[in-house]
């Protein structure tokens, strides 16, 4: 990553801050509730893994795999499933739990296919959420953050297969056009 620089976006403090808040947010609303958090692979899962631990009762996780981005910095604009859902949603609160939220498409083609199986609820916990780049409706019932029109890696969300380990959320600079 020669030909570009990171430059702090959100610390660990201020991650594991939002995260703690919707967690409670969420405990709040589906407390009695049989919920199933259906995580979308990769960059959602340290987000997935931190935020289940502030929830204080049982879950279901389950997770799909959604491809849109290629090698590049911007989304393809096609989605593909590489793994689906393989829990029973019929009758079931369901809560998409995504790391970023950008042009939109990905989380309307979920809601739609997931809607199929007919649950009870759908609703979305996202991460961060990039407004400049929506091209379809979407909005996040739970969010951590709303982002500049930046791109971003760290806390799970990667740059070519690289850079999910980090614990902070850095924005990508190019150094060269």
């Amino acid at each position: 990553m020669d030909d570009y620089r990171l430059d702090l976006l959100f610390s660990k403090d201020e991650i594991d801050s939002m995260v703690r808040r919707l967690g409670e947010e969420i405990a709040r609303d589906y407390r009695h509730k049989e919920l199933v958090l259906v995580c979308i692979l990769k960059g959602a899962f340290m987000f997935l893994s931190d935020l289940i631990r502030h929830l204080p009762f049982s879950v279901q996780i389950d997770f799909v795999r959604l491809k849109s981005y290629g090698a590049g910095m911007r989304s393809s604009g096609v989605i593909e499933i590489t793994k689906d859902v393989e829990i029973d949603l019929e009758g079931k609160d369901v809560l998409i739990v995504e790391d970023i939220i950008d042009s939109g498409r990905t989380i309307q083609f979920l809601k739609d296919r997931l809607a199929i199986a007919n649950p009870r609820s759908i609703r979305v916990c996202a991460l961060l959420d990039k407004k400049a780049r929506r091209e379809v409706e979407a909005s996040a019932d739970y969010l951590g953050a709303d982002v500049e029109d930046v791109f971003v890696v760290g806390y799970g969300i990667d740059f070519k297969e690289s850079y999910r380990n980090l614990p902070e959320i850095y924005y990508v600079t190019p150094l060269r056009a």
